[in-house]
């Protein structure tokens, strides 16, 4: 009987899914290594103590607990729940409870299977994003053809309003002017608007160089200095200056470094400080742009990087996509993380000088 109990405990304790088996008063009478590993104990010390007290430190049985059905009906049950770790970010974990018997039918043990599914998830939901985009450039490109001719029959006719503002009497000259400036603003931004629909569902084509990282943040910093003054907003900077030139579009990066700092310098409409760093080690370079306003709401997190997500009224919720795809075609990654007082955005790349050479 030893023998098959050893045998029984070293057999589940290879399993990867957390596995653990309770009487009705949820006493835990086994556990195996991933259940115990998931507690933090020895096995001797959480078997015989009640598994909501162990697993959620809880003080009586959790409420709705799938385990309850599993005892009454005697058939198994299943469910899928998020739970938070650290209060940032949530782990997806599959349950699954099953019956165990006596001879006269009645369930005297319940068993519990958790599998921890959270990178499956995670690879569902970039598979559907994918999906979507793919959709989504298809009719993008075909909206912005269509757009595109109406737009230079606009672009041409302001230019002949032009020429005959200049003729104009001088009275109505102004008004035509501003009207001309008016309508030339709107093109251009249905012209920008339209290239990033495509810029969405596709890698954007990257022309690598060597360019210094620290120049193209302070030709980003002079552009938006004005506009950081008028909000009341500080800027403090730790750039690592020892870093040498790094193979990067500066076009495309100095377009992603514009739209998180101005996303950061509109989450501060009463201003704030917004500090910008950069380190770098043999592999890679680390920017991180943290700012002090009210943080990413807990709901919103998933969907920061989502095409057309948007908290603000005007926002086309365009900028952090298009900007995660810039990253991504140059082999980076771009993530966020909630601060207590704001949220960092950390921009990783590669460490590259020349092709091939890292």
């Amino acid at each position: 009987m030893e023998i098959t109990k050893k045998f029984l405990q070293s057999l589940l304790d290879n399993i990867q899914d957390s596995i653990k088996i309770v009487e009705k008063d949820r006493t835990i009478v086994f556990i195996n290594k991933a259940a115990q590993e998931t507690v933090g104990k020895k096995l001797l010390k959480s078997v015989g103590n009640k598994c909501y007290k162990e697993f959620w430190h809880r003080k009586a049985p959790c409420p709705h607990c799938i385990m309850d059905e599993t005892f009454k009906s005697g058939s198994p049950q299943s469910a899928t729940v998020k739970l938070e770790e650290n209060g940032d970010g949530a782990a997806t974990m599959e349950l699954s409870t099953f019956p165990v018997k006596d001879s006269s039918g009645e369930v005297v043990y319940g068993i519990e299977i958790v599998r921890d599914v959270t990178e499956r998830e995670l690879l569902m939901s970039e598979l559907v994003q994918t999906r979507t985009l793919a959709i989504l450039g298809k009719y993008s490109a075909e909206l912005t053809h269509e757009i595109k001719n109406p737009l230079n029959s606009i672009a041409i006719q302001i230019h002949l309003l032009q020429k005959l503002a200049e003729k104009a009497d001088t009275r109505v000259q102004s008004d035509m002017q501003d009207i001309i400036r008016v309508l030339k603003e709107e093109v251009d931004r249905l012209n920008n608007l339209s290239r990033e629909y495509l810029q969405i569902s596709k890698s954007p084509p990257i022309e690598l160089q060597k360019s210094s990282l620290h120049a193209v943040l302070n030709t980003v910093f002079n552009l938006v200095q004005p506009l950081m003054s008028l909000s009341h907003i500080e800027l403090r900077t730790a750039i690592d200056t020892e870093l040498t030139d790094v193979l990067i579009d500066r076009e495309k990066m100095k377009q992603v470094f514009l739209n998180i700092i101005n996303n950061a310098v509109e989450a501060m409409p009463a201003g704030g400080i917004l500090a910008v760093s950069m380190q770098h080690t043999a592999a890679a370079v680390l920017l991180s742009f943290t700012d002090t306003g009210p943080g990413i709401p807990q709901e919103n997190k998933d969907k920061i990087f989502q095409p057309f997500f948007s908290t603000k009224s005007t926002g086309t919720g365009l900028g952090l996509t298009v900007a995660k795809n810039i990253v991504e075609a140059h082999g980076g990654s771009i993530w966020f993380e909630r601060q207590e007082h704001g949220s960092t955005f950390f921009v990783q790349l590669p460490n590259i000088l020349t092709q091939g050479d890292q």
